[in-house]
């Protein structure tokens, strides 16, 4: 079971928010001294690194290292791999500050690297970084060219249910999507406070992190966590059921959605459907949400022009994968409004997400 206990602690947001802009000033600055060409062969450099990255964090060498630092033979040898390409990808991994070399071909973990880890970002990075990705981001140009998402050229069906026809697929996407909802659901917590809803309707709510944590920090709320029947259909992978408080249904938000609740909570859900998709979902929320009833959309919001945003970034990702997209304020603004919500507030949190608070018109 997952607790309010168990998640990181984060500085202020507005501490955040100036190291940021401080960390993007310097690197603004390095690059007006650094040569155009010499800066996108940097960039160019990228695609080596996440390889390398993708290789060695299925190798799970983080959590090798969790008990201390481990020469190079050691590690190819728990690896099942050969030790001098081992260590020339550890090699370069250290120069960048993901693992350090302290030694003689002796390595061991970074901050960075211990991200890599099981209980940290291990299962979100191996799922942004399978080889169907990689195929899908070679084949960007068809998306460029047809308006259609790169992925329907090695995936017939919708992404999502491709994933979940997979035992191997679906239990790896629940595992990233825990992962991140570590990071993300300390994020969410420190930045607004929900103790004045009673009943809470998680909507695509995995495997009930986000709202174990909510139920764990508030003793007076009760939840309803709403997912696939693959997805909440195994009742060990859910946490308990709080002495009454949680309640599991199953189904498709795109066909219903269960009443009763006062906050309802699309935690990365919207971006990965397209604008017609999220206003059935919307409305299906609209259709059973009370008049004092809230919806709060979870997710990241692309900012104004030339300002580096993490919704830029996932936004390619989106367009190519799922054929879903991530979405300015004006038009999370659109999508409210013609699904019968109108905006309150936007609140930004110490991660890359803001949380979209709306209620019913």
């Amino acid at each position: 079971m997952y607790t309010y206990s168990d998640l990181p602690k984060y500085p202020p947001v507005l501490f955040v928010r100036l190291a940021d802009l401080i960390r993007r000033s310097l690197i603004r600055m390095s690059r007006r001294f650094t040569h155009p060409s010499v800066e996108m062969m940097e960039h160019l450099q990228n695609l080596w690194l996440i390889g390398s990255i993708s290789a060695v964090n299925e190798l799970g060498i983080a959590d090798i290292l969790r008990a201390g630092p481990q020469n190079i033979e050691e590690l190819a040898s728990l690896t099942g791999t050969h030790e001098d390409p081992l260590y020339r990808v550890m090699r370069m991994l250290s120069s960048q500050g993901i693992f350090r070399e302290t030694g003689d071909r002796i390595f061991s973990n970074t901050p960075v690297s211990s991200s890599m880890r099981e209980k940290e970002l291990k299962y979100f990075i191996q799922h942004t970084l399978n080889s169907m990705q990689f195929r899908i981001f070679g084949a960007l140009m068809h998306s460029l060219k047809t308006g259609r998402r790169a992925s329907e050229l090695f995936v017939e069906t919708n992404v999502f249910a491709h994933i979940g026809s997979s035992v191997e697929l679906n239990e790896l996407y629940n595992r990233a999507m825990t992962n991140t909802s570590r990071m993300q659901v300390a994020a969410i917590l420190s930045a607004f406070s929900f103790s004045k809803f009673r009943i809470v309707v998680d909507v695509g709510g995995g495997q009930g992190f986000f709202l174990s944590a909510l139920l764990s920090k508030y003793p007076g709320m009760r939840g309803i966590l709403f997912d696939l029947p693959n997805v909440v259909g195994n009742p060990e992978k859910l946490p308990s059921d709080f002495g009454g408080r949680l309640k599991v249904e199953a189904g498709s938000f795109l066909e219903t959605i269960p009443s009763g609740g006062d906050l309802y909570t699309l935690k990365n859900i919207l971006h990965g459907w397209t604008d017609n998709d999220c206003l059935t979902i919307l409305g299906n929320i609209r259709k059973v949400i009370g008049g004092q009833g809230r919806i709060m959309i979870i997710e990241a919001v692309v900012e104004g022009r030339n300002t580096p945003s993490w919704g830029k970034m996932s936004d390619i990702f989106m367009m190519a994968g799922p054929d879903g997209k991530e979405r300015t304020r004006e038009e999370f603004r659109i999508l409210l409004e013609k699904s019968g919500f109108s905006i309150e507030r936007i609140k930004k949190t110490v991660a890359p997400l803001s949380l979209i608070i709306a209620a019913p018109k």
